[in-house]
C-alpha cells in the first residue's frame, strides 16, 4: 500500500467532501466554523507576540524574525484540520469541485460559504475579546504599537495588491489542506500542512480569516481604522483573492482527474474518448456485437 493517496484519489475525496458539507446541518457547519476561527488565530496571536516583542531585532533582521514567526503560525491550521473543523478558505476550493461534478446544487455553494465565513468571523472575534483583550495579554506597549501598525498596513495595501496576495495565500493554504488529505499518518499530515502554510505567512500573503484577527486587534488597541474601511479595503479584496486562489487549485484538479461530462468537452483536441466495452447479444442463433454506453451501462435491450 502506498503511503499517500494519489492526486486522483484526493480529487475524488474532496468532491465527496463538498457534497457532505452541503448536506450537513447549517448549525453544525456554523459552530464547526466558529471553532476553526478560534483555533486558527492561536497561531496569529503567536506571530504578533514574536514580532511585537522582538524589539530592534525586527528592524535589524526582519527576514529572520519573519522566518521564526512564520514557522510557528501553522499550529492553528494543523489543529483545525486534524480535528475536522470548517475553514472557509478550504471550502472555497472543494465546494466548486463538488459543483462541477454536479454533487451539489448551485445555491448550496454560496449558502455554505456564507455560513462558514460568518462562523469563522464569530470565532475569531470571540478569541480577540476573551483570549487577547480581556485576558490583558496585550498590555506591553511594543506589542500594542505593533498591532496598530499591522491593522493600518493590512487596510492600506490597495485593492489590486490585496487581491493578488489573497490569490497566492489561498493557493498555498489549499495546497496544505490537499497534501494533508493525501497523507495517511498523522505525522505526515502535520508536515504536509505545515510547509505551505509557513510559506504563505513568510511571503506576506493575505488570508481573509487571519486578517479578521490582525485588523480588529489593532482597532481595539487604537489604530484608528474603522469597520467600514476594514471591510472595503481588506476583507472584500482578500476574500475575492482567496476565492480565486482556492478555485485555481481545485477546479483544474477536477478536470485533470475526474472530468465531468460537458457539452463539446469530449470533442476538444487531444481529449480522449471515454472507454467503451464490447459485449455480445445472442439473437435467433446469431452472435451480434453490442457496445455499452460511455458510462458503462448496458443497452436497454440487455438491461431487462
Amino acid at each position: 500500500m502506498s503511503d499517500a493517496l494519489t492526486p486522483a484519489e484526493v480529487t475524488t475525496y474532496f468532491v465527496k467532501i463538498g457534497a457532505t458539507k452541503a448536506a450537513q446541518p447549517y448549525y453544525i457547519s456554523f459552530f464547526k466554523a466558529w471553532m476553526a476561527g478560534w483555533m486558527l488565530v492561536f497561531g496569529a496571536m503567536l506571530v504578533q507576540i514574536i514580532q511585537g516583542g522582538s524589539g530592534t531585532l525586527r528592524t535589524d533582521y526582519p527576514a529572520l524574525i519573519s522566518l521564526v514567526s512564520a514557522f510557528f503560525f501553522p499550529i492553528g491550521l494543523i489543529m483545525l484540520v486534524l480535528t475536522g473543523q470548517e475553514l472557509v478558505t478550504a471550502h472555497l476550493m472543494f465546494m466548486p469541485m463538488a459543483l462541477i461534478r454536479r454533487r451539489i446544487k448551485f445555491w448550496e455553494l454560496p449558502f455554505n460559504w456564507l455560513i462558514v465565513f460568518f462562523g469563522n468571523l464569530a470565532g475569531v472575534l470571540c478569541y480577540i475579546a476573551f483570549m487577547a483583550h480581556f485576558s490583558e495579554l496585550y498590555t506591553a506597549e511594543p506589542l500594542i504599537k505593533y498591532s496598530r501598525a499591522v491593522s493600518v498596513s493590512k487596510t492600506g495595501e490597495g485593492w489590486g495588491p490585496c487581491v493578488l496576495r489573497g490569490i497566492g495565500c489561498n493557493f498555498l493554504v489549499c495546497t496544505a489542506v490537499w497534501l494533508g488529505a493525501g497523507a495517511r499518518e498523522t505525522s505526515s499530515k502535520i508536515l504536509a500542512i505545515h510547509l505551505p502554510a509557513f510559506l504563505f505567512v513568510f511571503l506576506g500573503f493575505e488570508h481573509v480569516v487571519v486578517n479578521m484577527y490582525y485588523v480588529p486587534m489593532g482597532m481595539i488597541n487604537g489604530s484608528g481604522v474603522t469597520a467600514g474601511h476594514y471591510i472595503a479595503q481588506s476583507m472584500i479584496p482578500s476574500l475575492i483573492g482567496n476565492i480565486i486562489g482556492g478555485c485555481l487549485l481545485g477546479i483544474p484538479m477536477v478536470f485533470f482527474h475526474d472530468a465531468p461530462t460537458l457539452p463539446l468537452f469530449d470533442k476538444l483536441p487531444g481529449r480522449r474518448m471515454r472507454s467503451t466495452s464490447v459485449i455480445v447479444e445472442r439473437t435467433s442463433g446469431e452472435i451480434t456485437p453490442v457496445r455499452t454506453s460511455s458510462d458503462g451501462k448496458l443497452p436497454k435491450s440487455l438491461a431487462s
